[in-house]
């Protein structure tokens, strides 16, 4: 399950992913990334893991599309976890974030607003500097 948290601007999203990612999640995730990366080329994602059990089917296979199609315009990517399950989850798609470079930070969920002040760093057209 997911959602896109309110607080997102500009070339800045942030989400929350619970349970097991599926299809249909990425069916709403990437069009909707993919408008953001259209209109600035570079976006940020700030993705919160809340008790995140990975992926369900084809879903897998959609997190890899997304990676290798959309890396290049994946400026900053920031994780941010609650849990030991949730920092598991991360363990496994950590080589995809690879593909980012040094761009990904890994946050416990009590830095919340540093995880947050470091994504929006820099980045255009946000409004919301506080998380």
């Amino acid at each position: 399950m997911h959602e896109i948290k309110k607080l997102s601007s500009g070339n800045v999203v942030a989400m929350t992913l619970s349970g097991k990612l599926t299809h249909g999640d990425y069916a709403d995730i990437v069009p909707f990334l993919a408008k953001l990366i259209k209109k600035y080329n570079k976006i940020r994602i700030l993705i919160e893991l809340d008790n995140f059990e990975g992926w369900a089917g084809t879903a897998t296979l959609d997190d890899i599309v997304f990676v290798f199609r959309y890396s290049a315009h994946i400026e900053r990517m920031a994780f941010l976890v609650h849990v030991q399950q949730d920092k598991l989850a991360i363990l496994v798609d950590r080589p995809f974030g690879r593909a980012l470079g040094g761009n990904v930070k890994y946050f416990h969920e009590k830095f919340r607003s540093d995880a947050w002040r470091w994504i929006c760093d820099g980045a255009r057209d946000v409004t919301n500097v506080t998380f």
